[in-house]
Formats: C-alpha cells, structure tokens, sequence
C-alpha cells in the first residue's frame, strides 16, 4: 500500500529529453515560441515551413542539435518527404495555419473555404496520419493542434477591418478543436494523447513579415490597447505567454491530460 502512494505522488515531470519535435509554422512569431518552449525542455526540434529564410533564423536561435524542413504541408510530396527522412517524431505541434483568402463573408467564395480548410484541418490530420504508426509502436505520442479563440467563439466584428471577416477561419478553427476530440477518442488506447491549444490576442510585431498578408493587423497601439481592455488579464499577449501550455501538454506531467483544448487567452472567452 506504501509502495502504491508512493508511486501516485510521484510527479513525471515536463523534461522532453530524448524526443523529437516537429513544428510546423515555426519559424516566427508565436510557431517559433512554441518551437522555443519545446526546445527548453530538452526535446530535438524539427520547424517546417515555406519560407527557409526564417526557418534558418529559427535553429540559428534554437542552437545546436535542432533542424529544419522547407515544405508546403498542402503538397502531398511533403508527406512522402517526411516519410523518407526516416526521423520519428514523438511530439507533433500542428500550428501551420491561416486564411489566405481572407475577405468579407459576402466575398470569400467556396475556394477561399477550402483553401483554408485544407491548410488549417486537414494539413493536422495528414501528420498525425503519418507519424501515427511510429507513435503506436513505441507506446507514446503527444499531438498539440493549434486551434484559436475563435474555434470557441466568433470574432467580435467591432474588432476587425472591414472587409476580413474570418469567417473561413473561424469555422475551421472549430474544426481544429472537433478534429482534436476525434483523435483523442481514436488513439487514446495506443499511448498518445490529442490536446488542442487557442491562442487569444496576439498582435503580429511590427517587423514580422507576415503582416502584409494581414493588413487589418496593423500595429496601432490604441487597437491594441482596446483589444487588451477586451481581456481580464487587461492587456494582449506575447509570445512567451503560450509556450508554456504547448510544452505541459507535450510532457509526461500531462500523460493524463487528452482531448482537451487549453485557451490561452488572458480570459478573452469569459467575458
């Protein structure tokens, strides 16, 4: 009985040493916190993206030990390369994301749905597909899908540009989360665990070289001001603030943790 409370008190712990990370999205901004995050624990970090000028910048800043994939997660040549690049990921961070055809709902057009779809649902579930087999044999395996606040809710139009209203994303951001509780439901006995996480209110920087594909992210400080008011926390968040959630739920302290979806937020959705 000792024996018994002894090993339930002891605590797993968050070290990622001896796994492998893919991040996909992760050579800025927050796909590069989460890459960070993961790195700090310990693990070997692979970032994937299209742009290999800042995937280089990334593992620059990783250091020593992490890698890179230039790859368009749309493509199904991408999977095939994965696939012959022989390395086992233990841990999957599924942050590619976005809406290229972002416009007004009156104007965004069947393609522009699909276009975002794909990139944001089903890029997440061609990876899981490909590296569950690996995950199923070693009896272990951590999927963290980058969903949004607006996978839980819809975007408040005072809040937006005219013109981008997000209406692709947003319903497949809710996919993002519905996507998650299936896998849950469908690997949980194999050892591996599904979790989603929404990111809030995180304004692009000033230098970040995705603005331009977001105009109506502008970085005027009394925007951000009034979309921190928006938060209980009181002000937007920063990239640090999520790295943390995507490195619990890729650890063995959150062995128990699955089909579940953490907003971080500063407590955007209960107001």
């Amino acid at each position: 009985m000792a024996e018994d409370v002894a090993a339930s008190a002891a605590f797993p712990g968050f070290s990622l040493k001896g796994r492998n990370a893919l991040v996909t999205g992760g050579g800025t901004h927050l796909g590069f916190a989460m890459a960070n995050a993961v790195a700090a624990q310990g693990a070997k970090v692979t970032v994937l993206a299209r742009g290999e000028e800042f995937l280089k910048k990334a593992v620059e800043r990783l250091g020593d030990g992490h890698d890179y994939v230039v790859a368009d997660l749309t493509k199904e040549a991408t999977y095939d390369l994965l696939r012959e690049r022989g390395v086992h990921y233990d841990i999957l961070v599924n942050n590619a994301g976005g809406d290229p055809g972002d416009a007004s709902w009156e104007d965004q057009g069947a393609q522009a749905w699909l276009e975002t779809y794909h990139l944001n649902v089903i890029t997440a579930n061609d990876l899981v597909r490909t590296f569950r087999p690996g995950m199923k044999e070693r009896g272990w395996g951590r999927v963290v899908n980058i969903a949004s606040v607006f996978g839980m809710v819809a975007p408040n139009p005072k809040n937006r540009k005219q013109g981008f209203d997000a209406a692709a994303y947003t319903a497949s951001k809710h996919a993002v989360i519905g996507l998650t509780h299936f896998l849950a439901a469908k690997l949980g006995r194999e050892g591996i665990t599904v979790n989603s996480v929404s990111p809030g209110m995180y304004p692009l920087p000033s230098d970040d070289p995705y603005l331009e594909r977001m105009p109506w992210r502008q970085r005027d400080q009394a925007w951000l001001d009034a979309l921190g008011e928006q938060c209980p926390a009181g002000r937007v968040g920063v990239p640090s603030d999520l790295g943390g959630a995507v490195a619990f739920l890729a650890s063995d302290a959150a062995a128990y943790v699955t089909g579940q979806n953490i907003a971080v937020d500063g407590g955007w959705v209960i107001w």
